[in-house]
């Protein structure tokens, strides 16, 4: 048994598989809307948040979702028990600019200093990037690697994950991306769609678009200008006309990259809302 145990949260992008075969820890976020809260389960689906999200609607607004975290006591309870299993433990979380998992696992630990081991990562990343992040760490893991070689090797994989998305509901911009609410309202009357890319772990607004084909032009294009592209995940909700155009230019331009369709989880739901089309890009070293 790996004496580094990998501890992750629920938006990682993992296999059943992959858990289980590296005895990955997965700390699921609580969804809460309105005075509605759910834990993020895998069969807990985007499709099932927004439908939280029209349930818990009032007559002046939308009650937008949001991510918390488990009780911090909770979280030292866990490491506890994971402590008493593996000598020491390491712990990647979802982008601290989405998430307060990272800053409350982080609590926990700084709980248990003298008496466990525990290092707590902000991956800057999200969905696809946090899982390859978790999966490059527990291969090194079982493979023997110390908890300073595994932090040190996944700290030197955060700068090459890169992540684009185009979203159609501007109103949950406002809050993740720090969207305008004049450029929300106008854009959604116009049928704008918002291109955003992560940087240093935030959502920030790059362009705009109108129509899908635009969509699958610039997302190609932004996938293009990487010289070196070791896996590319993409993601979508209610754009799958516009993900088999994507797919399709990626097959005749990078015929040999590897392609994964990653689910489009409710933690990263709740920040760009419904009709969704992304990329994530992990470059790899020439």
């Amino acid at each position: 048994m790996s004496s580094v145990r990998i501890v992750t949260d629920s938006n990682a992008s993992l296999s059943p598989e992959l858990i289980r075969r590296y005895n990955i820890q997965v700390i699921p976020h609580i969804i809460r809307v309105g005075r509605a809260r759910r834990e993020e389960t895998p069969d807990f689906t985007a499709d099932q948040l927004f439908q939280m999200v029209r349930e818990n609607r009032n007559e002046n607004c939308t009650q937008l979702p949001r991510l918390e975290a488990p009780d911090v006591n909770r979280l030292v309870d866990l490491y506890r028990q994971w402590g008493q299993e593996a000598e020491q433990i390491l712990a990647i979380h979802m982008s601290s600019h989405l998430s307060p998992m990272w800053r409350q696992s982080r609590r926990a630990a700084e709980m248990m200093m003298g008496r466990y081991r525990i290092r707590v990562i902000d991956s800057q990343t999200t969905s696809m990037g946090l899982g390859m992040l978790v999966e490059m760490a527990a291969q090194a893991a079982a493979e023997g690697a110390t908890i300073h070689e595994v932090a040190r090797m996944v700290n030197g994989a955060i700068p090459r994950m890169y992540a684009t998305f185009f979203a159609e509901t501007l109103h949950y911009l406002e809050r993740s991306a720090d969207l305008g609410v004049a450029q929300s309202v106008l854009g959604t009357l116009l049928g704008i769609k918002a291109m955003l890319i992560m940087e240093d772990g935030t959502l920030i607004p790059l362009e705009k678009v109108q129509e899908r084909e635009e969509v699958v032009e610039k997302l190609y294009n932004f996938v293009a200008e990487f010289a070196c592209i070791e896996q590319i995940g993409v993601v979508q909700h209610r754009y799958e006309q516009a993900q088999e155009m994507f797919l399709e230019r990626l097959k005749e331009g990078m015929p040999h990259v590897p392609v994964r369709l990653v689910p489009y989880v409710p933690s990263l739901a709740a920040h760009l809302g419904p009709n969704v089309l992304g990329a994530i890009v992990y470059e790899g070293t020439l």
